[in-house]
C-alpha cells in the first residue's frame, strides 16, 4: 500500500494533475452552467428544423394537390381535345353534305335551263319549220292556181292567203316584242 500511497502523493504534487484536475472541474462547471445555453440553442435548432419539416411537409402536400389537380386538368384537357375533334369531325361531314347537296341542287337547277333552253330552241326550231313549210305551201298553191288559171278565183285565194300570212308575221313581232 505504500506505493499506492506514494504514487497518490506524487500525483497530489504533481502540476499536471492539478491542471488536468482544474480543467475537468471546469468542464463540469461550464457544463452546468452552459447546459441551459447548450440546451436552449438545441432547443431553438429543434424546433427551427421541426417548423422545416413542417414546411417541407406543407409543401410535399400542396405538390401532391397540384399534381393531382394537375392530372385532373389533363384528363380533362384530353376529353376536352376528344370533344373538340369529334365535333369537327361532325361540322365537316355534316359541311362536306351541306356542299354536296348545294352543288347537286346547283346541278339540277342548270340541268334544268339547259333542258329549258334546249325545249325553247326545239320549240323555236319547230315555229320555223312550221313558218318556212306554210310559206312554201303558199306559193306552192299560188303557183298552183297560176298553173291551172284559175285567175278569179287565184286572186281572191291568193289576196286572203296574203292577208293571212301578214296578220300571222304581224301577230309574232307583237309577241316577240312582249
Amino acid at each position: 500500500m505504500t506505493s499506492i500511497n506514494n504514487i497518490f502523493g506524487e500525483l497530489l504534487h504533481s502540476e499536471t494533475f492539478w491542471v488536468a484536475v482544474a480543467f475537468i472541474i471546469f468542464v463540469i462547471l461550464c457544463f452546468k452552467k452552459g447546459k441551459k445555453a447548450l440546451i436552449e440553442a438545441l432547443d431553438k435548432r429543434i424546433e427551427e428544423i421541426r417548423k422545416k419539416i413542417e414546411e417541407a411537409r406543407k409543401i410535399k402536400k400542396e405538390a401532391e394537390d397540384n399534381l393531382i389537380e394537375a392530372k385532373t386538368n389533363l384528363k380533362k384537357m384530353i376529353e376536352n381535345k376528344k370533344i373538340i375533334i369529334k365535333n369537327a369531325n361532325e361540322e365537316g361531314l355534316n359541311l362536306k353534305k351541306k356542299l354536296l347537296n348545294e352543288e347537286k341542287n346547283y346541278n339540277l337547277t342548270y340541268e334544268k335551263k339547259i333542258f329549258d333552253r334546249i325545249e325553247q330552241s326545239k320549240n323555236e326550231a319547230i315555229s320555223d319549220i312550221k313558218k318556212i313549210a306554210l310559206e312554201v305551201s303558199i306559193k306552192s298553191i299560188l303557183e298552183f292556181f297560176k298553173q291551172e288559171k284559175v285567175v278569179n278565183q287565184s286572186d281572191s285565194i291568193a289576196k286572203s292567203i296574203t292577208e293571212l300570212f301578214k296578220e300571222k308575221k304581224n301577230k309574232e313581232r307583237n309577241y316577240k316584242e312582249l
